[in-house]
């Protein structure tokens, strides 16, 4: 991956996806959907940039894995891919899957590489006590190796 989407970059995508046992806190909203809240620390633990071209070009892509932490207790693994969709606004489109005891969440979002503002990533599944899942995923990043991750889990 070139320098113009760089390491601070694919730092930022990284913990965009990323950021004891894990806890879910019950509640519901006015549509009484159940909703079950929980979240983790994302440090990253592993970081592979691919370019697929000469300098920034589409295709270039961010491999790599978190570890997800409570209380600093690891509760889990993240492992995600995002690939350059656009050179002009700087976007990446990232798929990661989210490993705890018991199932696999996964998610998606189209992510500002650079960006360091909090946002939304949907929750495209599970699998195990996580199966069907949706909602969303709030993400904050704290530094370029890490962030807090907030699941809003409806059933």
């Amino acid at each position: 991956m070139g320098k113009g989407l760089g390491a601070l970059g694919a730092a930022v995508a990284v913990v965009a996806l990323a950021v004891g046992v894990v806890t879910p806190a019950a509640g519901s909203s006015a549509n009484n959907h159940q909703h079950h809240t929980f979240r983790v620390d994302a440090v990253i633990t592993e970081l592979n940039l691919v370019n697929a071209g000469s300098g920034p070009s589409l295709g270039d892509e961010i491999v790599f894995s978190n570890k997800l932490l409570q209380g600093g207790n690891k509760v889990g693994h993240e492992g995600a891919v995002c690939t350059t969709v656009s050179l002009q606004r700087q976007e990446a489109n990232c798929v990661a899957t989210f490993s705890f005891s018991g199932g696999q969440i996964t998610a998606q979002a189209l992510v500002t590489l650079g960006s360091k503002a909090p946002y939304a990533v949907a929750i495209t599944g599970g699998s195990g006590k996580y199966d069907g899942a949706a909602g969303e995923i709030q993400t904050r990043p704290v530094s370029g190796t890490e962030g807090i991750l907030t699941f809003d889990l409806q059933d």
